[in-house]
């Protein structure tokens, strides 16, 4: 996960696409289902959105991306992604970066 993020961060398509199962399906909460894509990913990243960085983390005990976003004086937890892996490939993303986090009980960054 952390290899992902990183990568992710520096914009690296190509390695996140190394990561990434030719299989891999991609959901986005209340905007998308299908097959992951590159150029699906391009329009939804976080530069896309005016969001910042995306760190490894959790949301009420489960390990997730979680993505940062830029506030008046410090980075806060906005939305998380869960990547399912198996056999170290990416098989499925599931992204909730339209939907914000108050409903987590507990958000743990791991770099914040």
């Amino acid at each position: 996960m952390q290899l992902y993020v990183d990568r992710f961060n520096r914009r690296d398509w190509a390695g996140v696409r190394q990561l990434t199962s030719v299989d891999a399906r991609l959901t986005v909460a209340e905007r998308f289902a299908g097959k992951f894509v590159t150029r699906l990913i391009l329009p939804i990243t976080s530069g896309g959105l005016g969001l910042g960085n995306w760190e490894v983390g959790e949301v009420d005990g489960e390990p997730v991306v979680i993505i940062l976003q830029r506030g008046a004086d410090t980075w806060a937890a906005h939305s998380a992604i869960r990547l399912d892996v198996i056999d170290q490939r990416i098989e499925r993303i599931v992204d909730y970066i339209h939907l914000e986090l108050p409903a987590a009980t507990t958000v743990t960054v791991a770099k914040a």
